[in-house]
Order: C-alpha cells, then sequence, then structure tokens
C-alpha cells in the first residue's frame, strides 16, 4: 500500500486542542462567508467577522491572511513539511503523485454550494482564487523540483492545477483520497483531448 501525505496525517490522534483549532478556524470561515456573501468584501470588516465568530480580531490572522481567504476558506499555500518529505521520497509517477500531494495539501471546502454562490454574487472574489491558485503553483515548483527539472516541473504543476481547477467545478469530494482519484481522472481526460 502507498502511504500518501494525507494517508499519514490521517493517523495522527486528532487532540482536543486540534479539534478546537479546526472549530475556530471553521467558524472564522463560515462568519466571513455569510458576510461577504451579504456585503460584499469591502464592505466587511475583520472585527466584524471575529463578532460573529466569537473570537478575537488577534486570533483571526492565527487562521486566515485576509478576508477573503477567510471567506474562500483558503488556507496557507506553504506544502507542509512532511509532505514534502513524502513527495521527495515517492516512487510513483510523477504526475501520480503530484495528484496526492496536492490534495493532500489543499483545503477541502465543507460547504462548496455557499462558496460557489459566492463566487457567483461576488465576481470580484473570483480574482482572490485565482490570486491563491498562483501562490500555491509558486509553493508547488519548489517541491516538485526536487523530483525533476525546473521545466518539467513547471509543466507538471500547471497540469495538475489546471486540473483541480476544472476538479473544482465538478462534484464535490468527501475526503483527500478522493480528491486524488478525481485529479488523475481529470489529467488523464486532458491527456486524452490532447492526443
Amino acid at each position: 500500500m502507498i502511504t500518501t501525505p494525507a494517508a499519514a496525517t490521517a493517523t495522527e490522534p486528532c487532540t482536543l486542542r486540534e479539534r478546537k483549532k479546526q472549530q475556530t478556524r471553521q467558524a472564522l470561515h463560515d462568519a466571513a462567508l455569510t458576510l461577504v456573501s451579504a456585503h460584499g468584501l469591502d464592505g466587511v470588516t475583520v472585527e466584524q467577522i471575529c463578532a460573529d465568530a466569537d473570537v478575537s480580531p488577534r486570533t483571526f490572522f492565527n487562521y486566515f491572511s485576509s478576508k477573503a481567504h477567510a471567506a474562500l476558506g483558503l488556507d496557507s499555500v506553504e506544502v507542509p513539511e512532511h509532505s514534502a518529505v513524502w513527495f521527495a521520497e515517492a516512487q510513483g509517477g510523477l504526475v501520480d503523485d503530484l495528484c496526492s500531494l496536492i490534495a493532500a495539501t489543499v483545503p477541502l471546502s465543507q460547504d462548496r454550494r455557499r462558496m460557489k454562490e459566492l463566487l457567483v454574487l461576488r465576481p470580484e472574489m473570483s480574482s482572490m482564487v485565482m490570486q491563491w491558485m498562483a501562490e500555491s503553483r509558486q509553493s508547488l515548483l519548489s517541491v516538485v523540483g526536487t523530483r525533476t527539472d525546473e521545466q518539467t516541473a513547471r509543466t507538471a504543476v500547471t497540469l495538475v492545477m489546471s486540473a483541480l481547477s476544472e476538479a473544482a467545478h465538478r462534484d464535490s469530494v468527501r475526503s483527500n483520497d478522493e480528491l486524488a482519484v478525481r485529479l488523475r481522472a481529470v489529467v488523464r481526460e486532458m491527456a486524452a483531448l490532447a492526443a
């Protein structure tokens, strides 16, 4: 059995502290998503989001770097060290392993329907998603570069990030492993179209 970065972290116990952090993050995301949907990004302050989530404004920046990231539920674009190590040592195909890496590190939205509604209601948020994708691409390039040359790394990352964008428009996924399977399927579709 191949251990993916998601499988490696899934076996770690979820402590009370971790559960509380997840609950705080989710509360901030829910509050930001609701407020930004109703009032737009410029019509909402971090203080309002924090008041609705019942946390201090200082706590906000422990979870999200901006109001837009909170509304979209986007985490840091840094690849966790344990995932980077897994990828560097993995023996599978470059693109298959990259699908696993991205699936393990991308945040899975629990409320995909509401996120899509936000992007329809507030099209200005689309640029934030594109910025997050570009930042994620840069973060991934250095990790993928540990296994291949720079040009191949750029091509592979662009391919799988495009697959991620397409997969996000399709049915929601329930787990990181399911996302990895979907990414591989979309990559195969892209390859078939190009052939």
